[in-house]
């Protein structure tokens, strides 16, 4: 499509407010194609246009949401153990917040594992590990899991659970995982039903950590007992890794269902396609 001129982008987003829906959802298309150029316009007329708003709101998802599918489509391309995770969830965030500064971040995390690394020292054993980052994420650093507001969108996005210091089980651990990637630590998520929680596994020391619940230490038994008592009977496979794909899909669909809840379909469909974008890259390495 031609580069369209800014008096072309006004003239499209004015007929925005046609009641023909059919029109419009041409229009919303014809600005879609026009993509990120028009962003500003857009934005200009979700201000001083609220009646339009619904539809603005449509083309900015639209914008935005298909650069981050393409990202996503690259992210997730090869074998499930390259996928980065934190690339991952990052661009997950950057869906809700597209002005997410993402270097900013990314040095926060890289502050707190050297805080970390310190308190650690060079011949920490496994176990002395755990509860070190435990201590200093949960204790020193005040994360926690939201208990009252637990189905709410900023609990999955990692900006916000970094910014609030409170999340869900599944944003928690990926916290987790990230400083302990820094730190060459041996652990990985378990995705479990109705909960997700982290193992340390070394030869030495395996341990399953709840960082929803302050970083309590569980043993097996103890996993088997939970998925018992909730309802999910016990099965091997519930403690078996979680790769970096499986991680991002159970965020998303965390997501899908609250924005599902919320009555926001344009932002659960949007997901619901990110979701579709990961099971095809997980498709494309299995043929």
């Amino acid at each position: 499509m031609m580069p369209a001129s800014e008096n072309q982008i006004k003239a499209l987003i004015r007929l925005l407010s046609d009641e023909n829906d059919r029109i419009a959802k041409t229009i919303v298309t014809k600005l879609v194609q026009i993509g990120d150029s028009a962003v500003p316009l857009l934005l200009e007329a979700e201000v001083e246009q609220p009646d339009m708003a619904r539809r603005v709101a449509e083309v900015l998802d639209g914008i935005r949401g298909s650069r981050l599918e393409e990202e996503l489509r690259e992210l997730v391309a090869g074998p499930d153990n390259q996928v980065d995770l934190e690339a991952g969830a990052f661009l997950i965030a950057r869906y809700a917040y597209p002005d997410l500064d993402l270097e900013s971040y990314t040095n926060r995390l890289d502050t707190m594992a050297a805080e970390v690394r310190d308190r650690l020292g060079r011949r920490a054993s496994g176990e002395e590990a755990v509860k070190t980052l435990s201590r200093y994420l949960f204790t020193e650093q005040g994360f926690r899991g939201n208990t009252k507001n637990y189905y709410e969108a900023d609990n999955t996005y990692l900006n916000r659970v970094l910014d609030r210091r409170t999340g869900i089980p599944i944003s928690l651990s990926i916290l987790y995982l990230l400083l302990a990637a820094r730190l060459r630590l041996p652990v990985y998520g378990i995705g479990m039903p109705g909960h997700f929680l982290v193992k340390f596994d070394s030869d030495r020391y395996k341990i399953f950590v709840d960082c929803f619940n302050a970083g309590a230490l569980l043993t097996e038994k103890d996993c088997a007992r939970f998925l018992m008592q909730a309802g999910y009977g016990f099965e091997e496979k519930y403690l078996d890794r979680s790769d970096h794909r499986a991680i991002l899909a159970r965020m998303l669909k965390n997501l899908v269902a609250i924005y599902g809840k919320l009555d926001e379909p344009v932002k659960s469909a949007r997901l619901t396609r990110f979701l579709v974008v990961l099971d095809h890259g997980r498709k494309e390495e299995c043929e």
